[in-house]
């Protein structure tokens, strides 16, 4: 009786953890409260907590145009396998996270369902650009251990055209909060008669006067003439004019106050006249040979003819316009830029915010000194246009302080560029 007795509950057992988990197979359904509960391209089970990836979808057709070609598979998966975070400085994948969370801040202040791209063949919206950058944020904790994720949900849009790659950074300069001797070149805030609107039909940087609308002032206007003095618009003073001119290239920059302190100007306008190179403007004038026309060379001529400093820098129209701040750079999104991730693009060819990925030989540098060039291939965010920037052509944001100018100054290279755009995306809409 005792042996049938065990027997029997021993039969009882089996069949109550059969109907459980724990002899669930793979092909059986999970009890209805475990069903798993799919939000984006991830999968949570309620109860389990484990992040599963939904099935990959393919797109129907994929659109082409006359400036981007789809990868075929094969060639994805090469390209993803030439990706090495590290060459960025990133030691995981998680830390695009932040970088990628600023870009969709951004698309999806846009409205969704309006073109981020428009091109013969090929209509991106925001919308798209937007499911892109979520679903790179729910592969990321993914992508460590399995890369090939990014080649196998998304389609890579080569450029016929491949773009040249050059460089930008945050400068650091010497400059005062008040004036003071040896600090005698200023700095300007954003003038309160700049106005930008339709003018003639176009959107443009203007001022009124006596009822007349007009070009605003010109760099000869501040510089020489002075328009600007005396109208308490002076945020800092620099101890050279030339450091502020380059400092105005890039868009913003950090100050190195007389105390030791630092604080940054970051971009608050511009004049919306026309960019000209201070080493091509001397070198058209047969002042500086090709070849030797970097910041160094024009700074080393104009130590030795002080007097044609202005006059010179004046034929780069181009002023920009600054705010102080103790934030970070900015770029055109709004956002803080990161070193080794964010690009300056032509908006009408790679829209702002886009996921990017790309590769290009650059220069290397230690303690501010050149030191031959290395292979960064990486992810890359659309995140700020610039004057120049037009067409093929990509700003690599490199970082802040002059230990990285040696790198930013030098990188004049032809880069391959990729747009990432999900596959979800392109079969949603």
């Amino acid at each position: 009786m005792r042996i049938l007795a065990a027997v029997f509950c021993l039969l009882a057992l089996l069949s109550c953890m059969k109907d459980g988990s724990v002899f669930r197979g793979e092909a059986d359904p999970p009890p209805a409260e475990e069903a798993a509960v799919c939000t984006g391209s991830l999968c949570r089970p309620e109860v389990t907590e484990t992040l599963t990836l939904r099935p990959v979808r393919e797109p129907d057709s994929v659109p082409v145009c006359d400036m981007f070609f789809p990868l075929s598979r094969d060639e994805g998966f090469q390209n993803m396998a030439r990706i090495d975070i590290r060459s960025q400085g990133l030691k995981s994948w998680t830390a695009l996270e932040g970088p990628v969370h600023r870009s969709l801040e951004y698309a999806l202040n846009q409205d969704q369902d309006k073109p981020a791209l428009v091109r013969p063949g090929m209509t991106l919206t925001w919308a798209q650009v937007v499911r892109s950058l979520e679903e790179f944020l729910d592969l990321l904790p993914h992508l460590d251990a399995d890369p090939e994720l990014l080649a196998r949900r998304f389609v890579w849009y080569g450029m016929k055209n491949k773009p040249m790659m050059t460089g930008y950074y945050t400068p650091e300069i010497e400059a005062s909060l008040v004036r003071m001797p040896g600090y005698d070149f200023p700095i300007y805030g954003v003038p309160g008669d700049l106005r930008f609107g339709k003018v003639r039909g176009y959107d443009q940087f203007y001022r009124v006067e006596k009822g007349r609308v007009l070009p605003y002032y010109q760099r000869r206007d501040m510089d020489v003439r002075k328009v600007l003095a005396g109208r308490g618009l002076e945020i800092a003073w620099a101890k050279d004019p030339v450091d502020v001119f380059y400092m105005q290239v890039e868009g913003c920059g950090r100050l190195k106050l007389p105390d030791g302190t630092t604080r940054n100007v970051l971009y608050g306008a511009k004049n919306g006249h026309g960019f000209r190179s201070l080493g091509r403007i001397l070198h058209a004038r047969g002042l500086l040979p090709k070849g030797k026309l970097s910041k160094d060379h024009v700074k080393e001529y104009f130590s030795r003819h002080p007097g044609k400093m202005f006059d010179l820098m004046a034929e780069n129209r181009s002023y920009v316009f600054f705010r102080l701040e103790n934030s970070p750079p900015e770029g055109t999104i709004g956002k803080p830029l990161t070193p080794m991730v964010s690009l300056a693009t032509d908006r009408k060819l790679l829209p702002l915010g886009s996921l990017l990925a790309f590769e290009a030989e650059i220069p290397d540098a230690r303690d501010g000194r050149p030191l031959g060039t290395r292979r960064v291939a990486g992810i890359g965010l659309a995140q700020d246009t610039g004057t120049a920037i037009r067409g093929s052509r990509v700003d690599y944001y490199i970082g802040e302080g002059n230990a990285v100018e040696p790198i930013a100054n030098n990188i004049m290279t032809e880069a391959t560029v990729y747009l990432l755009i999900s596959k979800e995306a392109l079969i949603n809409g």
